[in-house]
C-alpha cells in the first residue's frame, strides 16, 4: 500500500520563530505526512494562497488541494504526526480552538516586532 501524498507546509524560511515551527513539526513527522518548502524560495505561483495572505500564517496545501493559513494549518500539521496526534485533537475544542486561534494570531502579528522575523522589515535593516 503506498503512502499518501504529503500535506504541504509553506514556511518563511527568514523567519525564526517559522524555522522552529516547522524544526519540531519535522521532528515529529515521523511518517513523513509533511513536505516543507519555503516560500520565499519557491515560486509564488506554487503558493497556496497570495503572498500577503501567506505571511500572516504558515499556509499548507493538503493532499486534497485545500488551501489553510495559521493556525487550521498548524492543527492539521499537527494532526498528521504520531505524538502530534491527540494534543492535535484538543485543538478542535470549540473553547480552546477559539483561545488556541486567538493566541496564535497575535502571535504571528507580532512576529516581526519580535526581531525573529524579516517580515516588515526594511531590506536594509540589518538583525
Amino acid at each position: 500500500m503506498d503512502a499518501p501524498e504529503p500535506d504541504t507546509l509553506y514556511y518563511d524560511g527568514a523567519c525564526g520563530m517559522c524555522t522552529r515551527t516547522t524544526g519540531i513539526l519535522r521532528k515529529l513527522d515521523w511518517l513523513s505526512r509533511l513536505d516543507f518548502r519555503d516560500m520565499i524560495k519557491v515560486p509564488i505561483e506554487e503558493l497556496p494562497v497570495p503572498m500577503d495572505q501567506a505571511m500572516l500564517g504558515i499556509p499548507m496545501r493538503t493532499r486534497r488541494g485545500k488551501a489553510m493559513v495559521g493556525f487550521p494549518a498548524v492543527r492539521r500539521a499537527l494532526l498528521q504526526t504520531p505524538l502530534g496526534f491527540l494534543p492535535s485533537l484538543l485543538l478542535y475544542v470549540p473553547g480552546i480552538s477559539h483561545a488556541s486561534r486567538a493566541t496564535y494570531d497575535r502571535i504571528a502579528r507580532n512576529r516581526a516586532r519580535s526581531g525573529a522575523c524579516s517580515v516588515g522589515q526594511s531590506s536594509s535593516s540589518s538583525s
